[in-house]
């Protein structure tokens, strides 16, 4: 018998039910407060996914990037940022310091959109991480899939580690309260791992973020237009 509209939405909220319950419970050990947290976490990027997949808005916006990027060119990635001067969130500086400091778009900081996600990409833009060796914590910033620098920097930095070369590589804005000078260092998948209710200090956070809700930093509307998949 074929179902109503009524009995299918019935039978996705059961389905929908299952993997919730299942992550309930994986994080059931957890203070009730880091519980909230995480429960507040999943709300908000169901609707961020709803809001950038699903609704008519984004549909809308992705035909007229599409358009755009068809008839201006791959090269030219203005319209990802909204760089409209009638718009108060459009100007965006940090995209052209972004091409200013790496015209070859180097070390994870290609203002290149990532459309893509690739398989075995595990950390996304905005996670706080700690340095496995060095100890240092920071926030994530920008990624490769695999390592993106230049061929004299590789063979200094990897000589001992030529898999680091083949693995996706993050930009990390380096807490000044681990070290003393402000830093960006490009870092290995293998050598960070996500701390949670941390946060950091740098003197350029306020350029790539717009806030910490707790879990990890919300990056600005530009950055999100280049990592639209984290």
């Amino acid at each position: 018998m074929p179902l109503n509209g009524r009995d299918a939405a019935i039978l996705c909220v059961l389905v929908f039910c299952v993997p919730l319950q299942h992550w309930l419970t994986q994080v059931s050990v957890v203070s009730p407060s880091e519980r909230n947290m995480e429960l507040f976490k999943f709300i908000r990027e169901v609707k961020h996914y709803y809001e950038t997949h699903l609704s008519l808005t984004s549909w809308r916006d992705w035909f007229v990037n599409m358009s755009k990027n068809f008839l201006i060119g791959a090269k030219d990635y203005s319209f990802w940022y909204n760089m409209d001067i009638n718009d108060p969130e459009g100007v965006c500086p940090a995209v052209e310091v972004l091409n200013l400091r790496n015209p070859d778009g180097t070390f994870g900081l290609s203002p290149k959109p990532r459309s893509i996600r690739p398989l075995g990409l595990k950390w996304r833009v905005g996670q706080v991480v700690r340095h496995s060796r060095w100890n240092y914590h920071g926030v994530i910033i920008g990624w490769d899939p695999k390592c993106k620098a230049p061929e004299q920097w590789i063979k200094q930095m990897h000589r001992d580690h030529e898999e680091w070369r083949n693995q996706p590589n993050y930009a990390v804005l380096v807490d000044t309260n681990d070290r003393d000078e402000p830093q960006i260092t490009y870092v290995p998948q293998e050598n960070i791992r996500p701390v949670r209710n941390t946060e950091i200090n740098h003197p350029d956070l306020h350029e790539y973020f717009s806030s910490f809700d707790g879990a990890q930093y919300i990056p600005h509307k530009w950055l999100r237009a280049i990592y639209p998949l984290d």
